[in-house]
């Protein structure tokens, strides 16, 4: 008989295929309106430019990007930039279906005290879209340790938006003392892995039911 990590871990499995499935329905039908060397956009939409502030970053593509901290007026291009991720980039970010965020969700992520609660986003410098998310939760026992996420917009992934946004927060967390980092992510998902440990360097995991939990020390900005 399957222990309850067993069922868990497959239970998980199901669940990513059948977000793959979702994606994969999703770019058959939209496949007609793909533009060449554009890529698939899961959940396509016109929106209006509009002008962004923050650090502009050069990705190594040469596309530019802009780099902030979160305000509560971002809740809209919070919302958005959700409904642009594929099916697979929801389930690996919540480990679990997520259709859609609710008011008190997107309020709780975009008013933050930049101290304890932290998020840095990223803006496509062309249009104002936003693309990305790195955010870091100080836990309540601990005030040296905070859980750390990140999220990319599928048309951005693998550019190096996630590198520019760690880079970012991890400096933010030194400067309130914050000295390590937790994480939950999908069992065999190594970009993500790869992306703390560009700031962080692993002290332990623990997998459990198709999920690995890690715990690493920050690096000196120096380091």
């Amino acid at each position: 008989m399957a222990t309850h990590s067993e069922q868990r871990e497959y239970g998980l499995l199901v669940a990513q295929l059948r977000a793959l499935d979702s994606d994969i329905e999703a770019a058959r039908a939209i496949a007609p309106r793909a533009t060449h060397g554009l890529g698939l956009d899961f959940h396509a939409r016109h929106e209006i430019p509009h002008a962004v502030y923050g650090e502009r970053v050069r990705l190594p593509d040469g596309a530019e990007i802009v780099i902030r901290p979160i305000e509560p007026g971002d809740v809209d291009q919070l919302r958005v930039g959700f409904e642009h991720l594929s099916a697979v980039s929801r389930f690996r970010r919540f480990r679990g279906r997520v259709d859609r965020l609710t008011s008190h969700q997107l309020a709780e992520m975009t008013n933050v005290d930049h101290e304890s609660h932290e998020a840095m986003v990223a803006f496509a410098a062309a249009n104002g879209e936003g693309i990305g998310i790195a955010r870091y939760m100080r836990a309540d026992d601990d005030p040296l340790q905070a859980e750390f996420t990140c999220t990319v917009a599928d048309l951005w992934q693998s550019r190096g938006v996630g590198t520019a946004l760690v880079e970012r927060l991890a400096a933010r967390a030194r400067a309130v003392g914050i000295e390590r980092f937790t994480t939950v992510i999908l069992a065999g998902y190594q970009p993500a892995r790869r992306l703390l440990a560009h700031v962080a360097d692993e002290i332990s995991e623990h997998g459990e039911g198709g999920t690995v939990e890690i715990i690493a020390r920050g690096r000196d900005a120096a380091s």
